[in-house]
């Protein structure tokens, strides 16, 4: 199976020759690394060019003639991209020397896959502590959650995405057919669209391996305060404000399952899973507490008019 890269790029000139260079250095080499560059003021431009003379039958520049914003120019590259399997790659990460190799083996032996996600490491100079974490750390997702074959599109849809698109590998085939990206809503970028897409088909594979690095630094677009602050030993909680907000997320839910066409049985799945949430809330409230805040969730926010 030959592998192709989507690689987008806005004013990355401090990182996007070191990404490369991980990519050009797979054990298992690509076939085309396509670049589209949304309209950089900075030195990247020149560095992609230095890179597409070194490897002209690698290596592809498009040059936007306007700023297309980070999913419409996501979108471009997909689009570009012509081999069976079509890697998601951001300006600012690494690819560990293993990563073609074990991806194009997973979908060899699976070929009724859709998608491919890995796990990933966390570096930067932003993050202060010095214990090694990972992406899922941060999520607080165990892998072994996802055995049962519903597990995945109930994760994503109902607590949002886990699954950055620099950790997906999608076959192409796939692709295509659902370009173009519906759009249809902006916490609902790329990445998220296609995994729901094929998590709904249950053709989603969550792969433990750690194949990646995802850099954490100041500029970056998505996760830089909470992962730099994030610390190993904080375990998830179920605060109210929580709560609220996976009520408040049935609107978002039912829009998104009609949307996108998913499976309609998620939406009673989905109040199913506010309501196990809410007792799980009241449930670690102290026993006085916990019928007052019954009481004010009902008659005074009117959370389960949520529900409705």
């Amino acid at each position: 199976m030959t592998a192709s890269v989507a690689l987008c790029t806005y004013n990355g000139e401090n990182y996007i020759a070191e990404q490369l260079e991980s990519i050009l250095r797979q054990q298992k080499p690509v076939c085309e690394i396509i670049i589209c560059d949304d309209c950089s003021t900075d030195g990247t431009l020149q560095i992609l060019s230095d890179y597409a003379l070194q490897f002209p039958d690698i290596i592809k520049v498009y040059r936007n003639s306007e700023n297309l914003g980070y999913v419409a120019n996501f979108e471009k590259a997909m689009s570009l991209c012509s081999g069976d399997l079509v890697f998601l790659c951001d300006q600012d990460d690494r690819w560990l020397t293993n990563k073609t190799e074990v991806i194009t083996d997973i979908f060899e032996k699976k070929p009724a896959l859709n998608i491919v996600a890995h796990n990933i490491d966390l570096f930067g100079e932003t993050i202060s502590n010095t214990k090694k974490i990972t992406y899922w750390d941060i999520e607080y997702v165990n892998p072994d959650q996802f055995k049962d074959t519903r597990s995945i599109i109930k994760r994503i849809l109902f607590q949002g995405n886990v699954f950055p698109g620099m950790s997906m590998v999608i076959r192409n085939t796939f692709l295509k057919k659902h370009l173009p990206l519906k759009k249809i809503s902006p916490v609902i970028i790329h990445d998220y669209e296609l995994l729901l897409l094929a998590a709904d088909k249950d053709t989603v594979w969550v792969e433990k391996s750690i194949l990646g690095e995802y850099r954490i630094h100041s500029q970056q677009n998505i996760g830089y305060k909470s992962f730099s602050q994030f610390s190993p030993s904080e375990k998830e909680t179920i605060s109210r404000e929580a709560l609220f907000t996976t009520f408040k997320r049935v609107p978002f839910v039912k829009k998104t399952i009609t949307a996108l066409q998913l499976n309609p049985v998620l939406e009673n799945e989905y109040k199913t899973y506010c309501m196990r949430r809410y007792e799980e809330y009241l449930k670690s409230l102290p026993f006085l507490e916990r019928w007052i805040n019954s009481i004010k969730m009902k008659y005074y926010f009117h959370i389960f008019d949520y529900l409705k």
